[in-house]
């Protein structure tokens, strides 16, 4: 079987983000127009682009006061500002993303807020359990997110499925109304309308899932390329879904707990990403990026949880 070179990746993923997109947008006119004629589309549309811009302005500072972040000033943590500096101007991202410290100990790290708002937050967890080499590749991930404008997308996509769970909402009114008078008065049941707003939400949430994947496979791709180094990415979510179990789990079962099926995932399966990572390093030649030394492969040093005081970050990446 011919292998996919990354540039082949990163179209067929296009594709596949463009024709799920156009698919979300043509189930929304569908249903708008079956609820309230050619004038339903447009009233969708319009609510969709207000409650667009609303969410757009609102979504970074709530996901952030949810998960108690705090901001990471360039002098809290010098080298993990030196690493997105540099990845950044890789990418051609105009602005460095402000990056948030969020405490606990779970692995996770995510990027919110378009354009100029995007900010990166790292969990304590993954700033302790990844090395330099590790965290390089997920902060790649994270900042190809923003240059693809991934969050612009999958934010629009967001919207388009609420919209169409709302109309879904319209959808349940009716049978209520229709199906009585369907019984006592023999009124005829707009059965193909009722059918279309009743699964519509369902299948504008699937490809919303499938959307989130193909994005998630883009940016590992772009990851890749930034820093040249797959195996970096490719540790780090092995090591990632190694500690998303609990600790019996890890003795007894590693990498084999109970998954939801692939079509309700937002994200691939950790096994699908890290073979296409180790297929992409396969074909790629050493890019002589900034990690290539030896220093990849150190273990940053973390003082203790109890060490660390209240709103101060000392010792994180210096």
């Amino acid at each position: 079987m011919n292998k996919l070179l990354p540039t082949h990746y990163k179209l067929y993923n296009y594709l596949h983000s463009a024709i799920l997109f156009a698919g979300m947008v043509v189930l929304l006119c569908i249903t708008g127009w079956l609820l309230a004629g050619p004038s339903g589309i447009a009233w969708f549309l319009l609510a969709g682009a207000l409650i667009f811009i609303s969410a757009s302005r609102l979504t970074p500072q709530i996901i952030l006061r949810l998960h108690r972040a705090k901001i990471l000033q360039p002098g809290d943590a010098p080298r993990l500002y030196e690493v997105i500096t540099k990845l950044a101007e890789r990418a051609k991202v105009k602005q460095i993303p402000v990056l948030y410290y969020i405490p606990g100990s779970m692995i996770n790290a995510f990027t919110t807020g378009l354009n100029k708002s995007a900010v990166i937050a790292l969990s304590d967890g993954m700033l302790r359990q990844l090395n330099t080499r590790e965290l390089t590749g997920v902060l790649a991930h994270e900042i190809s997110h923003i240059s693809s404008n991934d969050l612009f997308v999958m934010l629009l996509a967001d919207v388009i499925s609420r919209l169409t769970s709302i109309m879904a909402f319209a959808g349940y009114i009716l049978i209520w109304i229709y199906i009585p008078q369907f019984i006592l008065m023999d009124i005829k049941v707009p059965w193909m309308l009722l059918l279309v707003l009743t699964m519509a939400p369902s299948f504008s949430l699937l490809m919303q899932m499938a959307l989130s994947r193909a994005h998630e496979f883009n940016a590992d791709i772009e990851a890749a390329k930034l820093t040249g180094d797959p195996l970096g990415l490719a540790s780090a979510l092995e090591k990632i879904e190694y500690y998303q179990g609990g600790w019996i789990e890890r003795i007894f079962i590693p990498y084999r707990r109970m998954r939801e099926p692939a079509l309700l995932r937002s994200h691939p399966l950790m096994l699908d990403r890290v073979n296409r990572l180790k297929e992409l390093a396969s074909q790629m030649q050493p890019s002589g990026h900034f990690f290539d030394s030896s220093e990849k492969h150190d273990r940053v040093q973390f003082p203790s949880p109890e060490k660390v005081s209240p709103g101060r970050f000392s010792g994180l990446w210096r």
